[in-house]
C-alpha cells in the first residue's frame, strides 16, 4: 500500500543487517507490486544503502519485471576509507 500510495522517483533502502535479511523481500515486492499500478511509467530509481545477499537475489530473479516497470537499481561495490574507518559508498547525481 506504501508504494501504491507514496509516489517518488527515488526510494533509499536501508539495511546492513545480514543476520535480519534487510532489506526484507516483502518490502522489495511491495515496491514492485505498488509500482505496477500506477497509471504513469516514470521512472524510479532504487537506492540500496547496503549490499545483501537478499537485495542480490531479489535484483536477479525480478530484473525483467524492473525494466518493464522502469525501475532502475543503483548499486556500487566502491569503498569510502577515510583515516580508521572505511564504508561502502555509492555516487548519486541528482
Amino acid at each position: 500500500e506504501f508504494f501504491k500510495r507514496v509516489r517518488s522517483s527515488y526510494y533509499v533502502v536501508s539495511g546492513n543487517d545480514s543476520a535480519a535479511d534487510e532489506p526484507s523481500r516483502a518490502v522489495l515486492d511491495s515496491l514492485l507490486e505498488g509500482k505496477a499500478q500506477w497509471e504513469t511509467n516514470m521512472q524510479v530509481t532504487l537506492i540500496p544503502t547496503h549490499d545483501s545477499e537478499v537485495m542480490r537475489e531479489w535484483y536477479q530473479e525480478t530484473h525483467e519485471k524492473q525494466q518493464d516497470l522502469n525501475i532502475m537499481v543503483l548499486a556500487s561495490s566502491s569503498t569510502v576509507v577515510m583515516q580508521d574507518e572505511s564504508f561502502p559508498a555509492c555516487k548519486i547525481e541528482l
